[in-house]
């Protein structure tokens, strides 16, 4: 597939990176009205071109797809435009900021007939899979928590003027970077949920950018969760659910794009297993099972509805935060 990545920042340029090394993609174009000063000499390695408008290749023939790397304020619109152009979309994460407009989303690509992918690749980290399939299988029991604390402080040498620092963009602190991706494992392990809480601070930070953010889950299926993420704090991962029978927790070294290993505990009360995964480049894995699903040869692992769900759950998570903590009900 012939893809354009709009967004030469730091993720879009993994994004190609990454998809280098894919046979079912060969990226053509690099978007970005104002290109960062290194766009030309990566442009110039990786054999893309750059425009500066997106315009420019939603009316390229030889454009199938276009993936996503942009502010996320930007989503709706761009999505809305590529699947009026007649182009694949793939969309970083969040989706959205609003869950009305994920539906608008959705209802485009159903409409054109066409699968919308989504930058959460870490249902494919292996850790999380075994997870899934501990949930499943009903080797942990009846699952009563998911607790999680996913911090790290990538954000923190950013210029007070980022984007990905501004709450119009960015709101509660860490959720748009890392919170979204845990809420879409939760999601996808345990159904839609009921009710959301959530608290921001800026302790570290500069106004208006918030560093703390924890949010309070509990799902339609009577499973609550708690998520915290810290903005200032050096890389931290850990994920654990307890079922009434078992418990296991995924301990992550580093962020995805690092190449370090993952660590799934599993405890039954008596024994405690431990196994560690190599590091797998889980952006392509995504991105091949979207064009495999484009293809028709495979289901995609998200569906519509838990794409607008865990939008949904996000607005409330912002919603809350803004207001004191309060309870939103979905």
């Amino acid at each position: 597939m012939k893809v354009a990545v709009a967004g030469l920042g730091w993720w879009g340029k993994q994004i190609i990176r990454s998809l280098a090394a894919s046979p079912k993609f060969e990226v053509v174009s690099g978007v970005d009205p104002v290109p960062p000063g290194d766009a030309a000499a990566f442009a110039a390695d990786h054999r893309i071109t750059i425009e500066t408008d997106l315009a420019t290749v939603l009316a390229s023939p030889a454009i199938e797809g276009v993936i996503l790397a942009t502010p996320h304020l930007l989503h709706e619109e761009q999505v809305l435009a590529a699947v009026a152009g007649g182009k694949h979309v793939f969309c970083e994460k969040p989706l959205t900021m609003t869950g009305a407009g994920a539906q608008k989303m959705v209802d485009a690509c159903t409409k054109a007939g066409t699968v919308l992918g989504i930058g959460h690749e870490r249902r494919w980290e292996p850790a999380f899979e075994e997870l899934g399939r501990l949930i499943r299988t009903g080797a942990l029991g009846v699952i009563q928590h998911f607790e999680a604390n996913v911090s790290h402080d990538i954000l923190r040498p950013l210029p007070p003027g980022s984007w990905r620092l501004d709450p119009i963009h960015a709101p509660a602190g860490l959720m748009t970077g890392v919170g979204i991706h845990l809420t879409d494992l939760f999601i996808s392990f345990v159904g839609p949920a009921s009710t959301v809480s959530a608290e921001t601070a800026r302790m570290i930070f500069q106004a208006p950018a918030d560093d703390f953010v924890t949010a309070r889950i509990r799902f339609k299926s009577g499973v609550h969760a708690v998520i915290t993420g810290l903005s200032a704090t050096p890389y931290y991962g850990r994920v654990t659910v307890f079922g009434d029978i078992g418990w296991a927790e995924v301990i992550a070294e580093a962020n995805v794009d690092q190449g370090k290993p993952t660590v799934l505990i599993h405890s039954d009360g008596k024994v405690r297993n431990r196994h560690s995964y190599e590091a797998t480049d889980t952006v392509r894995l995504n991105f091949e099972a979207w064009a495999d699903a484009i293809a028709g040869n495979t289901p995609y692992r998200f569906t519509p509805e838990q794409l607008v769900e865990n939008v949904r759950v996000f607005e409330a998570i912002v919603s809350s935060s803004n207001n004191g903590g309060t309870t939103v009900v979905l």
